[in-house]
């Protein structure tokens, strides 16, 4: 029976595919509407964020890595991507309160097309990003063939967390505000700004934990090391469709509320 009301949810997105395609274009036009620099921040952002990163573990605080710049940006634009679209998705249902009592559509639309949208702007940090790995001497290699599996991963992973955060945020306002201290805790909790290697022998399993690990260490082995991901990566991608099976089920089951609450 679940089952069966979850396929009807997914058929009725594709129905409205367009839609979709439409809310994703309208996100990414206005996202820097007004500005000098418009679609340009795209770009500019993560540059900004690399040259600040840069200096504090470079400079001030040097971190014992060859080529700390690219170490970083290798998965420093992966992060954002993903805590950007989590602490969007939070918000997406009360903001678009007007939207959904006035037309029908698909309501898992809106975290879809958050997730979606943060996807597209990784992907244009990619036409930075590999050009300064060759830059610094780390070419393509065929390890590149992960790529798609890893984002395809991450993808599904932060839809999850979209779908489930952006339920519960209906019910309780509190939790967008709760998650950017979350989101600032795990950035730090996560191998983003520093290696494996310092983190103490005794406490590694631990961060074994933290599935964000998993889809940075990843993308650092294919851009920076030059090798394949380790197999957890794929149990990792096992793991994020059940979380998805699962997190949109309560989504679903919650959704008719949604109106009475906003």
């Amino acid at each position: 029976m679940m089952i069966a009301r979850l396929l009807d949810d997914w058929k009725a997105v594709y129905r409205y595919r367009e839609f979709l395609k439409n809310t994703v274009a309208k996100d990414l036009r206005t996202r820097y509407k007004g500005s000098i620099l418009g679609f340009l921040w795209t770009f500019v952002s993560p540059l900004l964020m690399l040259v600040v990163y840069s200096t504090l573990f470079s400079v001030i605080i040097r971190m014992p890595v060859d080529h700390y710049p690219i170490f970083l940006f290798c998965t420093l634009l992966s992060w954002n991507y993903f805590s950007s679209a989590v602490q969007s998705s939070s918000s997406i249902i009360v903001a678009s309160g007007n939207l959904i009592k006035k037309i029908y559509f698909p309501l898992e639309i809106l975290p879809i097309s958050v997730v979606t949208g943060g996807l597209i702007n990784y992907l244009y940090g990619l036409i930075i990003l590999i050009p300064a790995l060759v830059l610094y001497g780390y070419y393509p290699n065929i390890h590149y063939l992960w790529l798609p599996v890893i984002i395809a991963i991450q993808f599904v992973f932060t839809l999850a967390l979209a779908f489930l955060f952006s339920a519960l945020t209906v019910f309780f306002r509190d939790l967008e505000h709760i998650l950017s201290i979350v989101l600032m805790a795990w950035l730090y909790l996560t191998p983003v700004l520093y290696p494996v290697s310092l983190i103490p022998e005794e406490y590694q399993y631990l961060f074994g934990l933290n599935p964000m690990s998993v889809i940075i260490n990843s993308y650092r082995d294919i851009f920076y090391y030059n090798q394949a991901p380790d197999s957890s990566l794929l149990v990792f991608g096992i793991l994020a469709v059940g979380l998805l099976v699962l997190s949109h089920a309560y989504f679903s089951k919650v959704k008719f509320r949604f109106v009475e609450e906003i």
